[in-house]
């Protein structure tokens, strides 16, 4: 079994080196895109520096720009194409809702931000990100669901 793992990672990588945008597609429509372009971006912004503090930096321009922007369109997302409601049902949720999921997530992404940008390779980050929006995406749907399952109750 370790071979064929062992095997699926040197072809992996190999695609990552010839075609990384094509390879980082986990959500090809946006997620890896997006993560792809951003990471690149903050390694022009920060060319050539290290340490905490430009990790902190990244990590806290990271928060300020694409943390609330991406909980903003999953919110949106999930409610108009995942639950078919209507706009007016969901930008009235995304107001209730959306301020605790960002704080939520200021409270859990910088941490993963820290590992990703001090600890992750270039060419990886995207894949951990990825890895780690997958869980955050089933924390917002529990979340969803939670509030759909109090409103029926209601």
């Amino acid at each position: 079994m370790s071979d064929i793992v062992n095997v699926a990672w040197k072809k992996y990588l190999l695609q990552l080196q010839l075609h990384p945008l094509r390879t980082k597609l986990y959500g090809f429509a946006y997620s890896g895109p997006f993560g792809h372009f951003l990471h690149k971006l903050m390694d022009k912004i920060f060319r050539g520096k290290t340490g905490n503090e430009t990790v902190a930096k990244k990590v806290i321009l990271e928060q300020i720009t694409s943390s609330p922007w991406n909980n903003f369109l999953f919110m949106m997302y999930y409610g108009l194409v995942i639950e078919g409601r209507s706009w007016s049902t969901v930008t009235n949720k995304v107001k209730k809702d959306y301020p605790a999921v960002q704080l939520t997530a200021w409270r859990f992404w910088p941490i993963v931000g820290w590992v990703n940008y001090q600890y992750i390779p270039l060419q990886f980050r995207v894949i951990f990100h990825s890895f780690v929006a997958s869980c955050w995406a089933i924390f917002l749907n529990l979340k969803a669901r939670s509030t759909l399952a109090t409103i029926k109750k209601a």
